[in-house]
């Protein structure tokens, strides 16, 4: 079909565009081409020898368990701060990679057995050991495994056996750095403070003991309590003895300034008779003057019954006195000696409210060292069982993968200069080449040509050459 057609022809046009391109530029192509070559084959022979030999990678993968070491103990209290990993997968990678712990590896192998090479440096002792450590940091690679709680560890070196030792001596070494920098060694300060409140806890309770011994104190508060009731009881009595002795004041007073007193034997007596003659004196009176004599012998009659009768009550009310006064006497006894009573109640009561507070400072005390002594009796068990194990290297560092020789080596650096450097060349030839093709601003390609004039191309002269 047509459009089939087309496409063939715009297909064969594109081909022989890049043709034309190349072999318009092939000077410039194979010029930059070659030099950059070369450049590229004198980088990969003039570096030193030690940047292309031979190396290979020893690697191990340790795996960090969150336990103990990570579970902070507290001098006091339950709580523990939640562990976050993240933060101690990082912490162990910059164990691994620590100086110090490089330098006893390297102490533990010997420096030239590890670096013979370094034999040639002219230089010894610390600046030896300097250098040594140094090439090993360069040659050691410490990385976390993503979302996981492993560790991959790489060391290279020119031979395979001395990379898996020197690893293998790395990750031993690790796991006691480990348990220095995460064990927390408390027990001889828990064990002094036990000490302490373990004192203090005997001191308090023989303190208690003898109060309990001096003061006989067996229940304070059954004590108070009956003493409570006591007192209540005696508060009862008080006021109902007291009330009799108000009524038998109230009587008495009453009796004392009494006019007259009417009995019985009275009424029946004396006051008859002294009616009867008040009665005849009226009855004189109006039959004779006031000067008669039987009148006067009347009125003598009736002032000596008037003074029988004053003598008579003035007896009975001192009868009555005698016997309210009988009666009220033994009352104020009881009442002033309920009040006695009473007030030694109170008196009692307060020295057991006194004694009671200094007991309840002193059970305080009591319960407080308790408490101290049996919290620290605790985290010293727990102390004590994590240096056991401290001390029989029991570790949460998990070795997933021991360090073995390598067999294969890494790829060697030289190829992987020249593989850039024939690419970077290519790239560059064919980028000059483009650079050069579109500065000029005539038309050079018919196809160009024919796009932005929008004209057919008759033909193609070439240009010649002077």
């Amino acid at each position: 079909s047509e459009v089939y057609i087309m496409e063939e022809k715009q297909q064969g046009h594109k081909i022989r565009d890049i043709l034309t391109f190349i072999f318009k530029h092939k000077h410039i192509i194979l010029i930059s081409f070659i030099s950059l070559i070369i450049i590229t084959l004198l980088i990969a022979f003039v570096l030193p020898i030690d940047y292309f030999k031979t190396q290979y990678v020893a690697r191990s993968v340790l795996m960090v368990k969150f336990g103990r070491e990570f579970s902070a103990i507290s001098e006091v209290g339950e709580g523990r701060p939640p562990i976050n990993q993240e933060a101690i997968v990082n912490a162990e990678m910059q164990i691994l990679t620590s100086r110090d712990l490089i330098d006893k590896v390297i102490t533990e192998m010997g420096t030239l057995n590890i670096y013979p090479k370094l034999a040639k440096e002219n230089i010894a002792g610390v600046a030896l050991q300097e250098l040594a450590i140094t090439t090993f940091l360069q040659n050691v690679l410490v990385k976390d495994v993503k979302r996981s709680n492993l560790i991959e560890v790489y060391f290279r070196h020119e031979n395979p056996y001395v990379a898996a030792k020197a690893l293998g001596y790395l990750i031993d070494f690790f796991k006691e750095k480990h348990l220095q920098v995460f064990s927390d060694s408390k027990t001889t300060f828990l064990e002094e403070q036990l000490k302490s409140y373990e004192e203090n806890l005997k001191e308090s309770e023989t303190k208690l003991a003898m109060y309990k011994q001096q003061y006989n104190v067996v229940d304070l508060n059954g004590q108070k309590g009956i003493l409570l009731k006591l007192h209540a009881d005696i508060d009862l009595v008080l006021r109902t003895e007291q009330s009799r002795v108000s009524e038998l004041q109230r009587r008495y007073d009453f009796t004392k300034n009494q006019k007259e007193i009417v009995t019985e034997s009275v009424t029946s007596d004396i006051r008859v008779k002294l009616n009867d003659a008040q009665r005849k004196e009226q009855d004189l009176l109006q039959r004779y003057s006031e000067n008669n004599r039987t009148i006067i012998e009347v009125r003598k009659q009736i002032q000596l019954l008037k003074d029988q009768l004053q003598k008579q009550e003035e007896d009975i009310r001192k009868a009555e006195l005698t016997r309210i006064d009988t009666e009220l006497k033994p009352l104020e006894s009881k009442v002033a000696s309920l009040r006695r009573q009473q007030e030694q109640l109170n008196k009692e009561i307060q020295v057991l409210d006194s004694r009671d507070k200094e007991h309840r400072e002193l059970q305080r005390n009591l319960i407080n060292n308790e408490a101290n002594y049996t919290t620290y009796l605790k985290k010293f068990e727990e102390s004590r069982i994590q240096e056991d194990m401290d001390q029989k290297k029991m570790t949460n560092i998990i070795v997933v993968q021991k360090a073995t020789a390598p067999i294969q080596p890494i790829p060697s650096n030289r190829n992987k200069v020249l593989l850039a450097g024939i690419f970077l060349s290519i790239a560059f030839s064919f980028g000059l080449a483009f650079i050069v093709e579109y500065i000029p601003q005539g038309l050079t390609l018919p196809d160009s040509a024919e796009k932005r004039l929008r004209l057919p191309v008759i033909s193609v002269i070439s240009e010649k050459k002077k």
